[in-house]
C-alpha cells in the first residue's frame, strides 16, 4: 500500500454543506419532541424570572416552617395515650425544615432564557429547550396567570417565569421576548 506525501486539500464550505444530511422541518420538530437536549452554545440575550414567584417561594417556606414548630410544640402538650418525645418534637421540626426548603426550590426555580438558537424553558418540574424552527410564538391568553409557548399540533408550554402578577416587568420581558422572536424565529 502507498501513501501519498502529498497534503490533502481541504474540503469547501460547498462540498461540507453536501456531506451533510438535511433535515427538514418535520424532522427536527421530531427530534426536539423526543430528546430536546440543551444544543447552543451562544450568549442568552435574555433571560426571565419571576420576582412575585420568589416572594411566594420565601412566603411557603416561612409558612411550613410555623406550622411545623406549631405542631413540635402542641404535641408535646398534654397527655393523648401515646408517648410522644423530644425526638418526635425535633422530627415534626425537621420535616417541616424539608418541605420549607423543597417549597423553596421549587417555586423559585422558574426561568425562561432566549437566544438565536432557540428558547430554553425551566418550570416547576423540567427544564427543555425549544429551537426557534419548532416555535410559533409567545401567547399571553386574557385573564391568564402565565404566559405561554406556542408549539406545532396546537400544543403549548406554560411559561412560569412569565407571570401576570409582575405588572411592569412582564410588559418590558415580553416586549423584548417579541422582539427576539421577531429577529430569529423562521419566516413560514
Amino acid at each position: 500500500m502507498a501513501t501519498s506525501n502529498q497534503p490533502t486539500q481541504p474540503e469547501s464550505p460547498a462540498q461540507q454543506d453536501s456531506a451533510k444530511p438535511a433535515v427538514n422541518t418535520r424532522q427536527l420538530q421530531e427530534y426536539t419532541a423526543a430528546d430536546a437536549a440543551l444544543t447552543t452554545d451562544k450568549p442568552w440575550e435574555l433571560v426571565v424570572t419571576s420576582k412575585k414567584l420568589k416572594q411566594l417561594a420565601i412566603a411557603v417556606a416561612i409558612f411550613v416552617i410555623i406550622i411545623h414548630i406549631f405542631m413540635a410544640v402542641v404535641v408535646g402538650i398534654g397527655y393523648t395515650g401515646a408517648a410522644v418525645t423530644p425526638i418526635d418534637q425535633w422530627a415534626f421540626f425537621g420535616v417541616g425544615i424539608i418541605i420549607a426548603v423543597l417549597g423553596y426550590l421549587a417555586f423559585s426555580r422558574p426561568r425562561v432564557r432566549v437566544n438565536a438558537d432557540g428558547v430554553d424553558v425551566r418550570n416547576i418540574i423540567g427544564s427543555r429547550f425549544y429551537p426557534w424552527a419548532v416555535i410559533y410564538g409567545l401567547s399571553f391568553p386574557e385573564g391568564s396567570r402565565m404566559a405561554r409557548l406556542e408549539l406545532p399540533d396546537f400544543e403549548f408550554v406554560p411559561l412560569w417565569a412569565f407571570q401576570s402578577a409582575d405588572h411592569g416587568s412582564i410588559v418590558d420581558n415580553v416586549s423584548k421576548f417579541r422582539e427576539l422572536e421577531a429577529q430569529y424565529m423562521p419566516q413560514d
